[in-house]
């Protein structure tokens, strides 16, 4: 689950570039070299009788290099350097799926997955953006079972020097 998540992080930070003007500004304002951003994460599920909450911070620095540290209620770090081995997890590109902009007070970008097994891992992406900035300010990963996953991110900052010691394993 962890590693899916982190994925898709990945694939949502790095918004698809589909044809569509408005997706590829909002793709550009949010795929800058670096980015640091403290995120708060809540998984909802039909089998919990409350919410599982937990904290922490994401940095990113292309072209693959993605540390995702949890602080809270158990610290972890993940590291991932694009030095990993492949496996037979393919990470989502564009083509995997289709994009719907919905128009509000905010946007939010619905991503649905056409590959086989995506479609077995999630029933959706929302991606939620400011309508001034186009700033990426949260993510609801629903998935197949009435589970849904809401990332809500704080203090993002784009193009910010990050330490190389931070995707250090």
């Amino acid at each position: 689950m962890r590693r899916t998540l982190i994925s898709l992080l990945a694939l949502v930070l790095s918004l698809p570039a589909f044809s569509q003007d408005l997706l590829t500004r909002i793709r550009e304002v949010n795929m800058t070299p670096t980015l640091q951003a403290a995120w708060h994460r809540t998984y909802h599920s039909p089998l919990l009788e409350q919410p599982l909450e937990s904290d922490g911070m994401v940095y990113i620095q292309e072209p693959s290099r993605l540390r995702w540290e949890t602080v809270s209620p158990i610290s972890s770090i993940i590291v991932f350097t694009g030095e990993e081995e492949r496996s037979r997890f393919r990470m989502p590109s564009e083509k995997d799926f289709s994009a719907e902009i919905l128009e509000g007070e905010q946007y939010t970008v619905v991503l649905t997955p056409v590959r086989r097994d995506l479609k077995q891992l999630f029933k959706q992406i929302l991606l939620t953006a400011d309508t001034t900035s186009l700033v990426l300010s949260q993510v609801i990963i629903k998935g197949r079972d009435g589970d849904w996953t809401l990332l809500a991110f704080k203090d993002i900052k784009h193009n910010v020097a990050l330490p190389a010691t931070l995707f250090q394993k």
